[in-house]
């Protein structure tokens, strides 16, 4: 019996290898670096990518009101300097960026021009789910706009995922697409807009 478990050991060790050896070279993601490696935007083409213009979008909120971008920009019937945009699963992670833009970043640019912060929720599939998520999680009556991304339309116009912050400006340009990580992003951003 132990001969067949040694041999069994020494298999799984060679198909290992061989699975291991066909990846190619996995330094890549060993050595992070800070150069970005998408391509090169295009001045006033439409798409996700910061520098882009936002295509339009129409969306249900919690309350199951019409969420418009073009309504927030510049020329919209409810202008706003910056529109933030973060795409949530109500997960612990989520949750503990939602409260630090809540409880740190809402606060410190109050009172200095207009930003419309979204909570996109892809997960929860309907209106009625959603705002229950919102509800569970303290967020009703709070100054996010909750949009219900049930078809997960937003999320693949941004090529957004779990923690995904992006912030479009008054012309409709796309200022940050990116995972929030501590909101210093964010911040900075929006400490340009809002002067």
């Amino acid at each position: 019996m132990s001969c067949v478990n040694a041999w069994f050991k020494y298999f799984s060790l060679a198909v290992l290898v061989s699975v291991l050896s066909g990846c190619g070279d996995l330094t890549d993601d060993l050595n992070p670096s800070s150069n970005d490696k998408r391509e090169t935007v295009v001045a006033g083409t439409t798409g996700y990518m910061p520098g882009q213009l936002a295509a339009d979008f129409s969306i249900s909120t919690s309350v199951a009101d019409t969420f418009q971008l073009s309504d927030r920009l510049a020329a919209g019937s409810e202008p706003a300097d910056v529109v933030v945009l973060y795409f949530t699963m109500w997960c612990p992670i989520c949750l503990a960026h939602s409260d630090h833009i809540y409880n740190v970043v809402m606060p410190q640019f109050a009172g200095r021009g207009s930003v419309v912060y979204g909570l996109v929720d892809y997960v929860s599939g309907s209106v009625s789910a959603a705002r229950a998520s919102e509800q569970a999680n303290g967020y009703v009556g709070s100054d996010f706009v909750t949009l219900v991304d049930d078809q997960r339309a937003l999320m693949g116009q941004f090529n957004g995922a779990m923690g995904t912050v992006v912030v479009i400006d008054a012309n409709g340009t796309i200022l940050m697409n990116e995972d929030y990580r501590n909101g210093a992003t964010l911040m900075n951003i929006l400490e340009q807009q809002l002067l």
